[in-house]
């Protein structure tokens, strides 16, 4: 009975922790074989940028059209972030493959030999995936602040003027954060890059005012 393997020997089980490490690790080499660090974060700012501001215009919208459905409102933002996360990743996959492989072709023909199961290869494909992922994910995960106020009014723990308010207000923060992440690539000053941001979001909501004001 002694000899009985222990079920709970942890070097019978996956190490997860060494497993994760080693992956962000590939994922890391990855990138920088291929050097798409950079395009990369302008894929997730810009498209983060489309949906905070997609979401915003939403909400407005709903708000000047005196729309009472907090359901209906998030509806309509998750239906858009989807579609301009499948749009996203979709578009973004054909682009950076065709980009990828163009890449890889030239350097095969300038080093005369098959890169294809080397790792400049498999970093080739592995980031036509990566960016598509970021590419699509990034307007769904921007817009999601927007919708939560709404869940609360859903569930009847705010009032429908509030979610409105506090919509609003998300998007504007979230606008903010992201002129933070652009103003620290940038190395400029961070404050006023956020505020260019929620510059932008303001002016998208008078803009949707006047629309409303003329009709």
């Amino acid at each position: 009975m002694g000899d009985t393997l222990d079920d709970d020997d942890p070097g019978d089980r996956p190490n997860f922790v060494s497993r994760l490490i080693e992956y962000f690790e590939e994922v890391g080499t990855y990138l920088r074989v291929t050097k798409a660090q950079k395009i990369l974060r302008r894929y997730f700012a810009m498209n983060a940028f489309d949906g905070a501001m997609t979401s915003l215009g939403v909400v407005i919208g709903a708000y000047i059209s005196h729309i009472v459905d907090p359901g209906a409102v998030i509806g309509v933002i998750i239906v858009g972030g989807v579609a301009m996360a499948v749009s996203g990743f979709s578009g973004t996959y054909m682009t950076e493959s065709a980009e990828r492989n163009r890449a890889l072709n030239e350097l095969e023909d300038a080093m005369l030999v098959d890169l294809e199961d080397t790792i400049h290869g498999q970093a080739s494909r592995f980031v036509s995936v990566f960016a598509a992922l970021v590419d699509g994910s990034a307007p769904f995960i921007a817009s999601m602040p927007s919708v939560l106020p709404f869940v609360l009014a859903l569930q009847g723990i705010a009032p429908l003027g509030f979610a409105f308010m506090a919509s609003i207000g998300a998007s504007l923060v979230t606008l903010f954060l992201l002129g933070l992440f652009l103003g620290r690539i940038s190395e400029g000053n961070i404050i006023y890059s956020g505020i260019k941001m929620v510059v932008a979001g303001v002016s998208v909501a008078i803009l949707a005012l006047l629309l409303n004001g003329g009709h």
